[in-house]
């Protein structure tokens, strides 16, 4: 069993390496892209479309959580494949036509006529992303992370060649929807065949019945985790000029790939390691114990690393990116990457309960989260952008809050170990954006790629010595877990 979970472990941390570089390719690529397109596309359409985005990704998040999980859950059961995908298609065509039918109240609730069509375009990609659920399931399932990145690649490039002679020619609009209407397209075809999957026979309806019980804890869990994520935006929408928001939008954009970059290659790893490990470990709960505290304890330190790094170097990344007329979305990214650790480590709830069968779990901590998002985003809002930002920042400390009782409840650990383990990375975050704040105080006028280089490389030698000094024993003892799982053990 110990040669097993070894293997695992050293196949996970590969998996997450190549799904880091494809990702990292992806977004690189997508910003090349989204940097042209938002020189020519006014703020007051990227707030426009930010609203239908955050109404239709809302819609399609309800309706199609639950199959990838049950897949994951349960590899190679093809009963199982076919109760999710038909129940997820059947999910995902309610949840589009009732968007059809609610676009004109929806934009008149905005004051924005322009927003019932868009909204009727968005409401196909629901449909359409029911079709690539189950086959990147199956993909991720099988550790197969370098083909799931290679053809999301595929998509951004597509969607984004598509995008740029729309917009360049003043069609700002029919650029941002075709742009994400044609990547989904292509990434549902290519998986398809990559899993070598088709859409199977319907299932009898004890099957299907079983898949919407199953998916009905986490279509909450996905309903409220997409309003503390970026959902938001709708109520933001409400209480502020469609021109700040797409600038709160924009920040809120580079928090998303902040994130991504920082945390999603390892929690696409966590549900397929998490379930053979806990259930090898069921009888062992020291041992189980102890594996997931080094997840989480790699986990916490590589988010807020990278939290501090780009939150130091928040104006040089956009003014490089977008161009000086983004220039106020600089200081609310800054600000919102303090959310970065706390969005991140309140994720990992979801693959532990999942994985320790504890999924009703999941939703009653998701609305609590969500909850207090909505309040901060309500409230904070009239007060300008910067003033939410630090409003959703504190929030954050909460979300923190709940994952510690998350892990007490789910199980069963104690809050004390927890508490020590985040300390060190937020103290390393905190001393890192301190000291490249007085760095660049310390010499003004430097042009934009200098200030980059100097903000993030003092932020990250902060961070780094800090971490050094309080923990040697403790950094020194996870680089070599790290070397392990990559290289194997050393050769005696």
């Amino acid at each position: 069993m110990e040669i097993a979970t070894k293997a695992l472990a050293r196949g996970a941390v590969h998996g997450a390496a190549w799904n880091f570089a494809t990702v990292l390719a992806e977004r690189a690529f997508g910003f090349l892209i989204l940097g042209l397109l938002l020189r020519v596309i006014p703020v007051r359409v990227v707030g426009l479309i930010a609203i239908a985005s955050a109404i239709s990704e809302l819609a399609r998040m309800i309706s199609l959580s639950g199959a990838g999980e049950q897949v994951q859950a349960h590899p190679g059961d093809p009963a199982v494949e076919a109760g999710a995908f038909w129940s997820q298609c059947l999910a995902g065509v309610g949840a589009m036509a009732l968007l059809w039918l609610a676009a004109p109240t929806l934009a008149g609730l905005y004051a924005q006529p322009a927003l019932t069509p868009v909204l009727r375009v968005m409401a196909a990609n629901i449909f359409l992303t029911a079709f690539l659920v189950v086959p990147s399931a199956r993909l991720a399932a099988n550790f197969r992370f370098r083909t799931l990145g290679l053809i999301s690649l595929g998509s951004t490039l597509l969607g984004g060649v598509t995008a740029l002679p729309l917009a360049l020619s003043g069609r700002g609009i029919a650029a941002l929807i075709d742009q994400r209407m044609v990547g989904i397209g292509f990434y549902a075809l290519v998986v398809a065949a990559a899993a070598r999957w088709t859409p199977p026979r319907p299932p009898s309806w004890p099957v299907l019945r079983n898949s919407f019980r199953f998916s009905w804890p986490l279509m909450q869990a996905a309903f409220v985790d997409t309003i503390a994520v970026t959902g938001y935006v709708m109520l933001v929408g409400l209480r502020v000029p469609a021109a700040e928001l797409g600038l709160l939008r924009i920040a809120q954009r580079l928090v998303e790939v902040l994130q991504e970059l920082a945390f999603l290659p390892a929690r696409k790893l966590l549900l397929p390691v998490l379930v053979p490990v806990l259930a090898a470990l069921q009888s062992e709960p020291a041992r189980r114990d102890e594996a997931v505290s080094q997840m989480l304890d790699m986990l916490a330190m590589g988010i807020c690393f990278v939290s501090a790094v780009c939150g130091a170097a928040a104006k040089p990344i956009v003014l490089l990116l977008f161009g000086p007329h983004w220039a106020a979305a600089a200081p609310v990214f800054g600000i919102l990457t303090f959310m970065v650790p706390a969005a991140c480590l309140y994720g990992v709830i979801n693959p532990l309960l999942t994985a320790a069968r504890r999924t009703r779990l999941i939703a009653h901590f998701a609305w609590a989260n969500a909850g207090t998002v909505m309040l901060a985003a309500w409230f904070g809002a009239p007060f300008g952008l910067q003033a939410l930002a630090w409003a959703l920042a504190g929030q954050g400390v909460l979300g923190v809050a709940l994952l510690l009782a998350a892990l007490k409840l789910g199980l069963g650990r104690p809050l004390a170990p927890a508490l020590s383990m985040l300390a060190l990375p937020c103290l390393g975050l905190v001393a890192a954006r301190l000291a490249a704040l007085a760095a660049l105080a310390a010499w003004p006028g430097l042009g934009l790629v200098t200030q980059l280089g100097l903000a993030g490389g003092v932020a990250a030698a902060s961070f780094l010595l800090v971490a050094m000094l309080a923990a040697p024993a403790r950094i020194m003892g996870m680089t070599a877990r790290l070397r392990r799982a990559f290289l194997g053990p050393r050769p005696i």
